[in-house]
């Protein structure tokens, strides 16, 4: 009987074998064929990688890996890409987060896009994007990544404006489309250059030649981790390639919570973790990194402040968590970026899930403002959300506590007070717009008039899974105070001489830690809990401040205005560009070019008519001018 490890591309064609079934019956099957065959496909995936874990765990630690080739791809001298899946820690976390979430997001999706017309194609889509989403962190070379890569960028746009006859969810899915191609602009350069640099793209590989005395150049290295960061900055949606982002909420709410939250979003964080041995030895890119997340992490929390639409919040926080986790990649802290992400991945889940229930249950509506006394109507959605926005701002015991304090106390170990800081005003920011969300949306009086719709059991339970997962995944971050954490542990051999985590911690840095986190966790829980009380007991009084500050709360709701000043910087001037192009390109040389030609022939034409007059002489003459003519031709060529 083979090993679990030599079936490793099932994870892939499971979902893969939804996607084919359900396209060859988009037309025939009704909602609940089409709903079990997607929702099997990725459970069967999860429930084949649940069995693959315990083999993995039997193995030491410098054996945790699995790679399978199913192919080779192309081959050109030195250089050889294969279709090759690679399964070490660091992809296994990945998939876990991708599966389990991905798996309860399905079963959420039944009840929350039923009757819609194109129920069956949704599901195409959300398998379509779990295969593309499994390629990029299973592949073991950047070439066979970057599909993956691009295959959940299609997905994205596909999703994003699924509901394509409204015109801003078209305009969305374009948006983010063309803005991804910036970075991956960046990507393909990275990957050309590493190529021509080290003649592999394989992961393995690579990562040996690093090991080794391989004699190149620390700034070309350095070029090729920039040009990848670029890459990454625009999939993950960082300062300042991250205005697609906010834009793309207007998909449907499972796809907030699939793509932009708990997975494709991540991914260029998990590209920089596994390029973690080209970043070790051109460490002067770290501060680069540093600076985009800290940067990113502290304009998306002020800009979550001033949105009203729940989904934009979660949007803002969602770019702001993910600097968060640049910012640990940035400080050398690999796995506390990791660990951020898996806790991340899960509170981000719940809070979209959770945020569609509320849409769902008042008949569509998104403004916050509008909300109020949820808690009554909508208990459970109420305490899981909760539960979500509590791990959100860091509050002790919860999963981002444990995440969010080795992700700062990363930042402070490798750069100071002073960047420390900066994390720190954003874990305040942070606990505001949560306890605003909440204070609006679900306590004091409410402003809804309509009786909710009740929620139905498919869309509550992978509330209260993702509540409990959230609640209790902060074990993993235990022991406190040091890296050797049950998590590190585990991640370890996937950043072997990149990340030592058995380095001595002095006495003076455990206090240090323990200070700072004592510091933070306090802060966070009193703002949170003043901003809940203030926004839900003196609604219309904390709300006077944006009625009489109009042009502040504009800029905050409109995200600083960056969309504006791309306008006016970028859009307008290629606008003028393209459009003094067309004139003077377009129509008057192509067109100008394509048109004389035409009058050219239109006058050679009438010329050559004009001989055709009936008179024989002139036929006679016009012969013996041939004849002349061709003979004069010959004689010079023979005489050349």
């Amino acid at each position: 009987m083979p090993s679990f490890s030599s079936l490793l591309y099932l994870l892939i064609f499971l979902p893969l074998a939804g996607v084919l079934i359900n396209t060859a019956g988009i037309r025939v099957f009704r909602e609940k064929i089409t709903s079990i065959i997607a929702c099997a496909a990725v459970g069967s995936a999860l429930l084949f990688t649940l069995c693959l874990l315990p083999e993995f765990l039997s193995l030491p630690q410098s054996e945790r890996t699995f790679s399978v080739i199913l192919y080779q791809w192309f081959a050109e001298g030195a250089l050889e890409v294969n279709i090759g899946l690679l399964l070490d820690s660091l992809s296994l976390v990945m998939v876990l987060v991708v599966l389990f979430v991905g798996f309860l997001i399905h079963i959420y999706s039944i009840k929350y896009m039923a009757g819609d017309a194109g129920f069956n194609r949704f599901f195409i889509y959300l398998n379509l994007f779990i295969v593309f989403m499994l390629i990029l962190v299973l592949a073991d070379n950047l070439i066979l990544t970057f599909v993956g890569w691009e295959g959940v960028g299609l997905c994205s746009y596909l999703l994003i404006g699924f509901w394509h006859e409204k015109k801003s969810a078209a305009d969305a899915g374009r948006k983010a489309f063309v803005v991804n191609r910036i970075g991956d602009a960046g990507f393909i350069l990275g990957i050309l250059l590493i190529i021509i640099t080290f003649n592999t793209v394989n992961y393995a590989e690579l990562t040996e030649i690093m090991n080794a005395g391989h004699g190149v150049s620390i700034f070309i290295i350095g070029a090729a981790c920039l040009l990848l960061l670029i890459g990454a900055m625009g999939k993950s949606a960082q300062f300042p390639l991250h205005v697609w982002l906010p834009d793309a909420m207007e998909g449907p709410t499972p796809v907030s919570a699939l793509i932009h939250a708990a997975t494709m979003v991540n991914a260029g964080v998990y590209l920089l973790c596994r390029i973690s041995p080209l970043l070790s030895q051109a460490q002067f890119i770290l501060p680069v990194i540093v600076a985009v997340g800290l940067v990113t992490a502290l304009y998306a929390a002020i800009s979550a402040l001033g949105q009203k639409d729940i989904k934009r919040v979660l949007a803002y926080s969602t770019v702001s968590q993910i600097g968060f986790m640049f910012a640990a990649v940035g400080s050398g802290y690999y796995m506390a970026g990791i660990f951020h992400l898996a806790a991340h991945g899960i509170f981000k889940g719940l809070l979209f899930l959770g945020a569609g229930a509320v849409i769902h249950a008042l008949h569509g509506e998104q403004d916050i403002n509008k909300m109020g006394g949820l808690s009554g109507r909508l208990p459970a959605v109420a305490k899981t959300f909760l539960i979500g926005l509590m791990a959100l701002a860091g509050i002790f015991p919860l999963s981002g506590f444990f995440s969010k304090d080795a992700v700062l106390w990363g930042v402070f170990d490798s750069y100071g007070i002073s960047l420390w800081l900066v994390g720190f005003a954003t874990a305040l920011l942070t606990a505001l717009y949560c306890g605003k969300l909440y204070g609006l949306a679900f306590s004091g009086q409410s402003n809804f008039t309509e009786k909710p719709h009740l929620i139905a059991a498919a869309m509550k339970y992978p509330l209260i899974v993702l509540a409990f997962c959230a609640a209790v995944a902060g074990v993993l971050g235990l022991p406190l105070l040091t890296k050797e954490t049950i998590f590190a542990s585990f991640l370890a051999p996937s950043f072997t001489g990149v990340e030592n985590i058995h380095a001595a911690v002095s006495a003076s840095a455990h206090m240090q830690e323990l200070i700072l986190m004592i510091i933070a966790g306090i802060a966070v829980i009193f703002v949170i809990w003043r901003t809940a009380i203030a926004y839900s007991r003196n609604r219309e009084a904390v709300l006077a401040y944006e009625h009489n500050y109009p042009r502040a709360a504009e800029f905050l709701l409109q995200g600083l205005k960056m969309d504006k000043l791309y306008d006016v910087i970028l859009v307008a001037p290629f606008y003028r560009l393209t459009k003094r192009c067309s004139l003077f390109i377009d129509q008057k040389i192509i067109d100008g070019a394509v048109n004389g030609t035409g009058k050219i022939s239109m006058v050679a034409g009438h010329f050559v008519s004009s001989l055709q007059s009936g008179y024989t002489r002139y036929y006679a003459c016009s012969f013996i001018c041939g004849v002349l003519i061709f003979s004069v031709i010959v004689i010079w060529l023979f005489k050349g």
